[in-house]
């Protein structure tokens, strides 16, 4: 594709449904949401999170692991483990669907990102 084609091509954007605030005790949530990528892949039981110097991330869904009995499966810590639904094949391309996501947000929801100081 020549440059100047590839200044007509839209951005790809990433968009938010189904957003649910929530404040966990550990105040380490903000909220859940639903995200419909380029694709057109929609994935629920997503969650913005929040670290301990502001920083949002999210957090991908999760199964809590069961074992034969159906009981939850406990690490040596007694937590239990959680098996991943989605992951990514490397840290660039979980960086650039962050990215995406967290662009999506800021712009449907500004205010989940005010405390942190960031637009």
């Amino acid at each position: 594709m020549r440059p100047a084609a590839l200044a007509r091509v839209p951005a790809q954007r990433a968009t938010i449904s189904r957003l649910t605030p929530y404040r966990n005790a550990a105040g380490t949530m903000l909220a859940f949401f639903s995200a419909e990528l380029p694709s057109g892949q929609i994935v629920h039981g997503r969650k913005l999170m929040v670290g301990p110097r502001g920083k949002r991330w999210i957090a991908m869904p999760a199964t809590m692991r069961r074992g034969s009995d159906d009981e939850l499966v406990l690490d040596d810590r007694g937590k239990p483990i959680y098996d991943r639904i989605i992951e990514f094949r490397d840290q660039a391309t979980r960086d650039r669907f962050a990215d995406m996501v967290l662009a999506a947000l800021r712009r449907s929801n500004p205010e989940l990102f005010e405390e942190a100081g960031e637009p």
